[in-house]
């Protein structure tokens, strides 16, 4: 298949024409003030999952009869849908179809479904840790033949940006509730369309190095912010808000709710927000857009909203790690009824132990992978080498 068919567009905008009917009527009943946004949002809500059903369709044709079949997993597959992970693929194999054996028509139909399922920021950010994995491999390459340092061989060969995995959950367009993922090293991205909703969680990106420090890249950092405003927000808080925010100075090793480890963070820990000043709310909430603007703009209003219903007091901020240098490893993370954000610096592996290395996880609680809108619950499964 060389080209787009015509059924997919026709498709979306019917989809659209009946939404923004559905939309003017909705908003004609409602306060004036909210009209405008409240339409919007219901029409992104609705077109999110069209846009993605339909490039997952046109990159499914994409695929030979045999990648189809590695890629194809059927909805119920809960064990290959939660066994992702976030490490090299020499330490965890992967199942699905591999971006190193695409050609380039089908790594295009991928960027167009990456594209569908994120919003700009969203898609930049996962196509940069893909990136910058090929650049890491370079990097540790050069630096173990010169003698700089000594890396195992098959970790340094699984550095590379051909080792990503596509897996799809259901039927795109052919079955109401359906998933797709994309895993490898420093990246999982969970997509489930449910009963015509989108969840985009769990979330996991990381980067090393963080920040390019040589060359005609230096200064790049394909998570640029998600440290800075958390760091922001700390320097915000006065000396009794830091003391109940601050959990300590023991670092954790990783996030806490990595792969296999949903469910570990079950109470509330750190500063309610309910102790936060107005511009404090500010900084706050500027934070978790960040991590939920990663997402298709209606999915991640879907998901804005729901965190606006359990009320922004319900939300808390830790700390672990040094208050007074921002070049340290330290650990944050924000947990609500809907939303739990983890971030942390991390030692290098490539780079010779530098904290030059981050991760980051955005979780719902109540609703990975849709699982509260699909009445079930799952359990995750991480399996090493």
């Amino acid at each position: 298949m060389n080209g787009r068919s015509a059924a997919g567009p026709r498709r979306i905008m019917s989809t659209l024409q009946g939404v923004v009917v559905a939309g003017l009527l909705a908003a004609c009943g409602g306060e004036a003030e909210a009209r405008p946004a409240r339409a919007g949002v219901a029409i992104e809500a609705e077109l999110s999952p069209a846009r993605m059903t339909e490039a997952a369709r046109e990159f499914l044709a994409s695929l030979s009869p045999a990648q189809r079949a590695a890629a194809q997993f059927p909805f119920e597959a809960d064990t290959a849908r939660t066994s992702w992970s976030n490490l090299p693929a020499s330490i965890v194999a992967r199942s699905g179809a591999r971006i190193g054996d695409f050609t380039d028509l089908q790594r295009r139909r991928l960027h167009d479904l990456l594209r569908a399922s994120t919003s700009s920021q969203g898609y930049q950010k996962m196509a940069g840790v893909v990136r910058l994995d090929e650049m890491l491999h370079e990097e540790a390459t050069a630096a173990v033949a010169s003698g700089e340092r000594r890396l195992p061989s098959d970790l340094v060969e699984s550095w590379t940006s051909a080792n990503y995995w596509i897996s799809f959950f259901g039927r795109p367009g052919e079955e109401a509730n359906w998933g797709w993922q994309i895993s490898g090293h420093h990246l999982a991205a969970n997509f489930t369309v449910a009963d015509g909703r989108i969840s985009f969680t769990p979330l996991f990106l990381g980067a090393e190095p963080h920040e390019i420090l040589h060359g005609l890249d230096a200064g790049w950092r394909v998570l640029a912010n998600e440290g800075e405003r958390g760091w922001r927000l700390l320097q915000a808080l006065d000396g009794d808000q830091r003391a109940r925010a601050v959990l300590g100075e023991d670092i954790p090793r990783d996030v806490l709710t990595g792969p296999g480890r949903k469910g570990n963070l079950n109470a509330f820990a750190g500063l309610p927000a309910s102790a936060l000043s107005e511009t404090q709310h500010a900084l706050l909430w500027e934070l978790v857009e960040e991590y939920v603007a990663n997402a298709d703009h209606g999915a991640a209003e879907t998901q804005l909203e729901k965190i606006r219903a359990d009320g922004l007091d319900a939300l808390h901020f830790a700390w672990i790690g040094p208050v007074d240098d921002v070049s340290a490893r330290y650990y944050y993370r924000v947990h609500g009824p809907s939303v739990l954000i983890e971030y942390i610096v991390e030692r290098g592996v490539g780079d010779g132990g530098a904290a030059n290395h981050v991760h980051s996880i955005m979780r719902d609680p109540g609703n990975d992978y849709g699982e509260d809108w699909l009445g079930k619950h799952y359990d995750e499964h991480h399996n090493r080498r």
